[in-house]
């Protein structure tokens, strides 16, 4: 049980080593997949609360919500990524990276994103 164990932490310091300096990547990387995966929604909603307002509102919002908004919100959210993934510490960095791709393909799939 012990080889299985140093064997495990030998692993996932290794991926963690070849994985940090990608991490800024790997952290924008998650952000964008959530974005595309709920942008839709986020429009749908917009486009209710202004369906009736004229073709130049709408249009003006439309860009704010995409290119400020979502453009923001990758912008900022993507270093408070970064850290939330430094929060669990390098051992268990590479695993919990593979859960997060793993539950972000199962929201996908729910989606019919994929």
């Amino acid at each position: 049980m012990n080889n299985v164990i140093v064997f495990f932490n030998g692993v996932s310091n290794q991926l963690a080593v070849w994985l940090l300096p990608h991490l800024s990547q790997i952290a924008l990387t998650i952000i964008v997949c959530l974005i595309a995966l709920y942008a839709n929604d986020l429009n749908k909603f917009i486009k209710r609360l202004f369906a009736r307002k004229h073709f130049i509102i709408r249009t003006m919002i439309f860009i704010i919500v995409t290119a400020f908004g979502f453009g923001a919100l990758t912008l900022f959210v993507t270093p408070l990524m970064i850290k939330l993934l430094l929060v669990f510490g390098k051992l268990y960095m590479p695993w919990l990276l593979l859960v997060a791709f793993i539950i972000l393909g199962i929201l996908a799939d729910r989606k019919n994103q994929i």
